[in-house]
């Protein structure tokens, strides 16, 4: 009983890991983009101010 317990437990502190690594890749593929659409706004700004 107690072992069942404890293997239930574990799979549950296993899948919250994966939920926050999960959650935390998205986070940084967001950011990203982000980054990415700045970059490129700020070299079409400085293109133009040429």
């Amino acid at each position: 009983m107690a072992l069942e317990q404890t293997i239930v437990l574990v799979l549950y502190i296993l899948l919250g890991a994966v939920a926050g690594m999960i959650y935390a890749l998205r986070r940084i593929f967001i950011l990203e983009r982000r980054i990415l659409e700045l970059d490129s706004k700020l070299v079409a700004a400085l293109k133009r101010r040429r």
